[in-house]
């Protein structure tokens, strides 16, 4: 991944950080040796600076589902759901080196089958993926990026709904949490204004009986606050 990286820089650019505290060495053997035995970023990549740039990737077909997790921090729900659902696949698209090392290694302690990994911006990872192929997608209480001046971090933007409205196979499959009000509110807004193009949503405050709630370290420190977690579907 690392030579992907330096090679395609690109395709490997986000708004923010990129590590959250300096990756050891022995992760980084990990990533190096392992990474690109479950990631499809080369095909990606490939596609892309070919003169197939519009062609899709190529997934398992011996799955009953396929999921999507953006933003999977250390892991937790992701291997949590690939550990129960041994038939299903799931795709975890992560920024942040330490948590695709965490989560690299428990794959392969536990010689699970199901996980697909990805460190590229979700952009480009989105845009590959073939339209109407995804059964869920899951966002996870996104970095909010408070700061006015921030807000073009966010990862909900326009061209990003989109994308995932295109590539999801029935509405409201696509779950985002946050115990941020106005991030919430600016989401909707985004989804008010072009109705037209990304349907109805629903959103609503959870509660510890729901299936979302608490499943992330971000969210149960907002839970400890007091604070609400909101869930938007789309």
């Amino acid at each position: 991944m690392f030579l992907l990286k330096s090679k395609y820089p690109e395709y490997y650019s986000y708004q923010g950080r990129k590590i959250s505290k300096k990756i050891s060495i022995s992760k980084k053997n990990l990533v190096n040796k392992f990474y690109n035995q479950i990631s499809l970023d080369r095909e990606i990549i490939r596609n892309h600076e070919s003169a197939n740039i519009s062609k899709k990737i190529s997934l398992p077909t011996n799955f009953n589902k396929i999921n999507i997790e953006i933003g999977f921090g250390n892991g937790e729900f992701l291997l949590k759901n690939a550990i129960s659902y041994p038939d299903e696949l799931f795709i975890g698209i992560e920024v942040y080196l330490n948590g695709i090392a965490k989560v690299l290694a428990t794959i392969l302690n536990l010689k699970l089958k199901n996980i697909i990994l990805s460190n590229l911006n979700c952009f480009y990872f989105l845009n590959a993926m073939p339209i109407k192929s995804v059964d869920k997608i899951f966002i996870i209480n996104p970095d909010p990026w408070i700061k006015k001046r921030h807000n073009k971090r966010r990862l909900m933007s326009f061209k990003i709904i989109q994308l995932l409205r295109s590539i999801i196979k029935s509405k409201h499959s696509i779950y985002m949490t946050t115990d941020s009000k106005n991030y919430l509110e600016d989401t909707r807004d985004l989804l008010d204004e072009y109705r037209e193009n990304f349907g109805e949503y629903n959103v609503g405050i959870m509660s510890k009986n729901d299936k979302l709630y608490g499943i992330s370290k971000y969210q149960r420190k907002a839970i400890e606050k007091g604070e609400k977690i909101y869930l938007l579907t789309f």
